[in-house]
């Protein structure tokens, strides 16, 4: 299976996965796969180097969520405001392709395939459509 893109709920511990393809290696088509508990603490442990990038631009920073696209080749991360007592807002950032995009575009891909073993199985649960079988 692969990853279209993810979305780590650091705050929430929750994390959403997108296949690209099924198992067979087929487009999929469905919705994503939500990884709760035991599974999501597993991906957010594996986000670890992706989280640690991300820090290393701007060092102390506390992560809401990260989502990361591989088709439209974008990071999105919403970080806790750094000024709560004059603007409590989170912040957003945005990374669309270039050079910074390719920092964090390895640490992605090796995390896409873990991802992608946690949801197998949650995925195989879910019940088949009666026009597939």
């Amino acid at each position: 299976m692969q990853i279209r893109s993810f979305k780590l709920r650091v705050a929430d511990r929750h994390v959403r996965v997108v296949p690209k393809t099924d198992a067979e290696g087929c487009p999929f088509a469905g919705p994503g796969v939500d990884l709760r508990g035991e599974r999501a603490e597993q991906a957010l442990a594996a986000a670890g180097p992706l989280f640690e990038a991300l820090a290393s631009f701007e060092p102390g920073v506390v992560l809401r969520s990260l989502s990361f696209d591989f088709e439209r080749e974008r990071l999105l991360a919403t970080l806790e405001s750094t000024t709560p007592d004059t603007d409590p807002r989170p912040r957003v950032v945005r990374i669309d392709g270039g050079p910074a995009l390719r920092t964090f575009l390895p640490l992605a891909a090796t995390l896409a395939t873990s991802l992608a073993a946690l949801a197998a199985p949650v995925l195989a649960e879910r019940p088949k459509d009666p026009v597939e079988e």
